[in-house]
C-alpha cells in the first residue's frame, strides 16, 4: 500500500507541476490536500513527498513516463480517488488550463477512470469551484 500511495502524492504532484513550475505553494497545497486524506491522516508526508519525488526522477523528465506509473495503483478504489484529488487541485485555483487538461485525460487512461466516471467528477468538482453570487 505504502507504493500506491506514494504514487498517488507523485500524481497530485504532477498535476501541480503541469504549466512546468513546481513552487513551494503548490507543494504546500499538495500537502495539506493530503493530509486531509485518510490514507495520509496522522503519517509522515515528507517521507511519501520525497518518494514521490524519486519516482518522477525516475520517469528522466518524460511526462509520459511519469503518468505511466500512476498504473502502480491497483485498487480500483485508489485510483478513482486519485483521478478525483487531481481534479480538485486542478480546479484549485480556477478553471484547468489546457496543460492541467491535457495531463487529466491521461492520467483518467492510466488510471482506468471510465469516461462516465470522468465526467460526473468533472461535474461535481466544476460546481465544487465554481464561483457562486450570493445575493442577500
Amino acid at each position: 500500500m505504502l507504493d500506491q500511495k506514494v504514487t498517488m502524492v507523485h500524481a497530485m504532484m504532477l498535476i501541480c507541476f503541469a504549466n512546468k513550475t513546481m513552487t513551494s505553494q503548490k507543494i504546500a497545497l499538495v500537502e495539506s490536500y493530503a493530509k486531509a486524506l485518510p490514507e495520509f491522516y496522522g503519517h509522515d508526508f515528507q517521507r511519501y513527498y520525497k518518494a514521490a519525488k524519486e519516482v518522477a526522477s525516475g520517469a528522466g523528465g518524460s511526462l509520459d513516463r511519469a503518468v505511466d506509473s500512476l498504473s502502480r495503483i491497483k485498487s480500483k478504489e485508489l485510483r478513482l480517488k486519485t483521478f478525483l484529488c487531481c481534479l480538485e487541485l486542478a480546479y484549485a485555483d480556477g478553471e484547468p488550463c489546457d496543460g492541467e487538461g491535457s495531463l487529466l485525460d491521461a492520467m483518467q487512461k492510466v488510471l482506468d477512470v471510465t469516461s462516465e466516471h470522468a465526467r460526473a467528477m468533472r461535474e461535481v468538482v466544476a460546481m465544487k469551484f465554481k464561483s457562486l453570487a450570493f445575493v442577500a
